[in-house]
């Protein structure tokens, strides 16, 4: 029992310092990759996940039909993640794919002996196969990082989320050895969740991996300056994800990098990744939109495909294009898209010259291609906008807008960094 207790105390007061090399490189795979999927099918699926993470992100009103709702355990706006990441976890090191997460905070999985277990693609970790697994105690700095420390059981750090996609997990807090990179393996000692009671969606994963600002999450835990990722607009080529400093993300870019300040988030949302919208202009023309639809800024949210404005603001965007690009509105939707004519019958969707966009944020000005906000629909004779409009009060940049474009969260200076970019060699 001393031993136990020793051995519980010297995790406690252990701190070790990560030092993360600068050329890590994770593959994000995204959560379609590799179905025998039509243009039709992936869109509307994408937007049936981007509209379910909408409501979630605006509404807590899913939480209450949580199971474990009574036990009060905190409540996470995500869910219906986009992209995989590939982690070996253990001694020796066995992969598992986790949803990549800016939403969240702490990392989990499934594990043995698991009384309420949810379908993954790879079997459960064992932690009685790893020779690194430790629990980690009440006093640990992840473990009082969750402020649960009412879970503590025979100082045992225990922990409970919910997810607003209905998705829960239970169990205990405890180290391991993370093994990360392609070019070059890298380990480091990771607090995470293992949990022995789960329910909800894990979308073809085996866990989820936070990458919030929150220090239990694995970017914080890490001790990275900052971290990068660049979408293909090919679901079944692979992203990539990169940590390191600004200098070295952008080392190969050619292109202009700008940066914007990171904002506080409205309330119960000041742990994700938020930069301030200062307008939009379409062609040659700056909308008039009031500064007051945009007080509660835009989250850079990677876990969702389409980007979505105030309503006051997407209408007007919507009113400017269909003049810009003389289009007309079309009785087809696609999955509640907002889908228009061309201004002929013998001129095909993609045929219709798109406008320039522009969306400005302090700092940035984000120009649009074409790909990066229009859904050409040729057999259907329509095309459609990837941007939706929120009755929410703050807008989202997804992921669909961010494609072909270094996007970097530089946690060491507070700013999001942003440059085009060739994403995968054609």
């Amino acid at each position: 029992m001393h031993i136990i207790s020793l051995v519980l105390l010297i995790i406690s007061l252990a701190t070790p310092t990560i030092c993360i090399p600068a050329d890590i490189q994770l593959e994000l795979t995204h959560v379609d990759y590799g179905r025998q999927l039509t243009k039709l099918e992936l869109v509307e699926r994408a937007a049936h996940r981007s509209q379910a993470r909408l409501a979630l992100l605006t509404s807590k009103l899913a939480y209450n039909s949580n199971p474990f709702s009574r036990a009060n355990m905190p409540f996470h706006p995500s869910g219906g993640n986009e992209y995989v990441i590939e982690l070996a976890i253990g001694t020796p090191p066995r992969p598992y794919p986790f949803l990549f997460d800016t939403g969240s905070d702490l990392i989990w999985t499934q594990c043995k002996p698991c009384t309420e277990c949810m379908p993954q693609p790879s079997p459960l970790f064992d932690p009685t196969k790893s020779s690194t697994f430790s629990p980690l105690p009440c006093s640990n700095k992840v473990c009082q990082a969750l402020g649960q420390q009412e879970n503590c059981t025979k100082n045992l750090c225990m922990y409970s989320y919910a997810y607003g996609d209905q998705t829960y997990s239970y169990g205990y807090v405890s180290s391991e050895i993370f093994t990360f990179g392609t070019s070059s393996e890298f380990k480091a000692h990771i607090g995470f969740g293992c949990g022995f009671r789960n329910g909800g969606d894990l979308n073809n994963s085996s866990g989820i991996a936070g990458f919030s600002k929150l220090p239990n999450s694995l970017v914080s835990q890490l001790g990275a300056s900052g971290f990068s990722h660049c979408m293909t607009d090919n679901i079944n080529k692979r992203s990539i994800l990169r940590f390191g400093t600004q200098e070295e993300i952008f080392r190969n870019i050619k292109a202009p990098v700008q940066t914007s300040k990171f904002i506080k988030g409205p309330p119960d949302y000041e742990s994700l990744y938020f930069i301030a919208m200062t307008g939009i202009t379409v062609g040659t023309k700056r909308l008039s939109i009031p500064k007051s639809v945009f007080n509660d800024g835009t989250l850079v949210d990677s876990g969702t495909t389409l980007s979505t404005l105030p309503e006051v603001a997407y209408n007007k965007l919507k009113e400017a294009l269909l003049s810009d690009m003389k289009l007309s509105a079309s009785n087809i939707s696609v999955y509640n898209l907002d889908c228009f004519s061309p201004p002929s019958a013998s001129i095909l969707p993609s045929q219709v010259k798109a406008s320039k966009v522009i969306l400005h944020f302090e700092g940035i000005d984000m120009k649009l291609p074409r790909e990066n906000y229009i859904y050409d629909f040729d057999e259907l004779g329509v095309l459609c906008f990837s941007i939706m409009a929120t009755s929410g009060s703050f807008s989202t940049l997804g992921n669909q807008q961010q494609i072909n474009m270094q996007v970097m969260y530089d946690l060491k200076n507070s700013k999001l960094a942003i440059a085009p970019n060739q994403c995968y060699k054609k």
